[in-house]
């Protein structure tokens, strides 16, 4: 079940955290009816029940992704952006590519910035979309988010670095452990990171971790790797409500961890602040006098 209070961290970590951004979950809403295509049937998870468990995170804002379950109508996304209110909200949407022009501005106007392309398990053939959904994003200036399997990334490398739009890679790149520095797609995702316009969601490590709580020392060094190559072009995300999990991972010891990898509130404040405000366009939050 979906815990309505949310992680309650600390407040020692507060400071860290003011205009902090979590860059990744979604909502389910019974209000939207889920696509013929969906493999799974999640618990309804509204924007009530997020908004309680962000104050107990004790963020200020959010990317609302759109799920698998609702295929291309983003419906059920950008009414949660409208409820959470466009100054503390963006959305990362999904697309047939076929869409006009008046349709992605509609949606721009709702507050999307990204589109997600989720080529996984039955889906893998959904790359093939790949060069259309990168001349959408860079049509509209926005971002193309990709959750894709490793070997993937390996396989299609060469294409990855002459996209022209800026990339975001969920969920560590699902690089799997216990191979995780010494996976190739690792070099592959430095390689585009540190050439300046990629991104890596440091979100849902619990997925791909062999050691798991409290530690996940196999994500935890997988993190530090991603952060040594370029902290500014690193986001967090909690990946809320975890619809595919049986137990539901404690995100007051995921964030521990995430303080942990970055070792410092420099580098912490990049993460959850700097870097969110300009990949999604959030206004700088203000720094404290």
């Amino acid at each position: 079940m979906i815990d309505p209070k949310g992680p309650r961290i600390s407040l020692a970590t507060a400071r860290a955290r003011l205009g902090a951004v979590d860059c990744h979950h979604h909502v389910y809403d019974a209000r939207f009816a889920l696509a013929e295509s969906a493999t799974y049937r999640p618990e309804e998870a509204t924007v009530g029940q997020y908004l309680a468990f962000r104050e107990g995170l004790g963020f200020a804002r959010s990317v609302v992704v759109q799920p698998s379950v609702y295929d291309v109508d983003n419906s059920c996304t950008l009414d949660a952006v409208s409820q959470l209110g466009i100054d503390r909200a963006r959305a990362v949407v999904v697309i047939s590519g076929d869409e006009s022009r008046s349709d992605l501005e509609a949606m721009a106007q709702r507050g999307a910035v990204g589109i997600r392309l989720q080529a996984i398990g039955p889906g893998r053939g959904r790359i093939a979309l790949l060069d259309r959904f990168a001349a959408r994003a860079e049509e509209m200036g926005w971002h193309l988010q990709l959750h894709l399997e490793p070997d993937m990334i390996v396989d299609i490398a060469g294409r990855l670095s002459t996209l022209g739009v800026p990339i975001v890679f969920d969920h560590f790149g699902r690089i799997p452990h216990p191979e995780g520095v010494a996976h190739p797609a690792f070099r592959v995702i430095a390689a585009l990171v540190s050439r300046g316009r990629t991104w890596v969601k440091l979100s849902a490590g619990y997925h791909f971790s062999r050691l798991g709580p409290p530690s996940y020392a196999d994500v935890g060094k997988l993190a530090r790797a991603f952060l040594m190559v370029a902290p500014e072009r690193m986001v967090w995300g909690t990946d809320w409500p975890h619809p595919t999990e049986t137990v539901k991972p404690d995100m007051a010891v995921m964030f521990q961890r995430l303080v942990e990898w970055c070792d410092g509130a420099v580098v912490l404040n990049r993460v959850l602040v700097g870097s969110p405000e300009r990949l999604y366009g959030f206004e700088a939050y203000p720094a404290e006098s």
